[in-house]
């Protein structure tokens, strides 16, 4: 059975960012919610100008395309961020989970807990398992920026070690699975877990 939750975080995001407004913050620092929506728009309708992000020399064509859709009205971007182009990468069969699960996970918890109050989701035991694997793949480049080896632990889901093991000071990374996601995508501050 194929996996959903890329494609059901993607329209819970938009329903999220729809009741926040275009200028409500979120913890990409500097973006509003209108920012994050442009960049996920870009990310997977003009992947030239996506590359902007990373590499230099396409920052003007990124720019380019973030001030036309600075123009455009919210309730219309987030219309393009629900529905995404059918020649997307994200459309052929299992690239969805790979390309976007992580993406609109972290970014839909980007808006929530930007909010002054905000609570943990329940998500169904199916979509954390997948949360869990995804978890998993986003340790690899973490552990590689680490000084020694670090293991995270989800409690009745499993256990993952990898890093540098003989040097450096281990780590232990402790909590549900989307906190441990967050977490290793740089939401430390925000993220629920017990660090050891």
């Amino acid at each position: 059975m194929r996996d959903n939750l890329a494609r059901a975080e993607r329209l819970r995001l938009v329903d999220t960012a729809r009741r926040a407004g275009d200028d409500a913050p979120t913890l990409c620092e500097g973006w509003t919610v209108r920012d994050l929506a442009t960049h996920l728009v870009i990310r997977e309708r003009h992947p030239r100008a996506a590359a902007g992000i990373f590499m230099p020399k396409f920052s003007d064509r990124l720019q380019a395309k973030e001030d036309e859709y600075a123009e455009m009205p919210f309730s219309r971007l987030l219309g393009l961020v629900a529905a995404p182009p059918k020649w997307t990468p994200g459309a052929l069969p299992g690239v969805e989970t790979v390309m976007n699960t992580t993406e609109f996970l972290v970014h839909h918890e980007d808006i929530r807990r930007a909010a002054i109050e905000w609570i943990p989701r329940r998500l169904s035991k199916a979509e954390t398992a997948t949360v869990w694997a995804q978890t998993k793949v986003a340790l690899l480049p973490y552990a590689a920026k680490a000084k020694g080896p670090v293991t995270i632990e989800a409690p009745g889901f499993g256990t993952r070690t990898t890093g540098k093991k003989g040097s450096g000071e281990a780590t232990t990374i402790t909590g549900a699975p989307l906190e441990l996601l967050l977490y290793l995508m740089g939401r430390e501050d925000h993220a629920l877990v017990d660090v050891r």
